[in-house]
């Protein structure tokens, strides 16, 4: 899978005794803004999106340790990308034009 442009896209969603996204430097109480409304940052629906789609059994460059596929013993991104064959091949064929 490949993006070829950038997808920019808000969502807007409703959470009943919930914390979907707890701010760590307070207690992981819910994230608000300054009329109590409930704040998800970017990062937080990154995480979930990549989760899930690792979930479904989708190939993700970026893991976090605490949710790596079973059998993923790379240590690093490096190690991965350096034995990932689709983008060395992209690589040498870039290279050669």
């Amino acid at each position: 899978m490949s993006l070829k442009t950038k997808i920019d896209f808000a969502i807007v969603f409703t959470v009943k005794k919930a914390n979907p996204n707890g701010d760590p430097l307070n207690g992981n109480r819910p994230r608000v803004d300054y009329e109590g409304f409930g704040e998800v940052s970017d990062v937080c629906l990154k995480r979930k999106l990549r989760n899930r789609l690792l979930d479904m059994g989708e190939e993700i460059f970026v893991q976090s340790d605490d949710h790596r596929k079973e059998g993923d013993t790379f240590k690093s991104l490096k190690e991965r990308f350096d034995a990932n064959e689709e983008i060395q091949t992209l690589i040498r064929n870039a290279e050669e034009e």
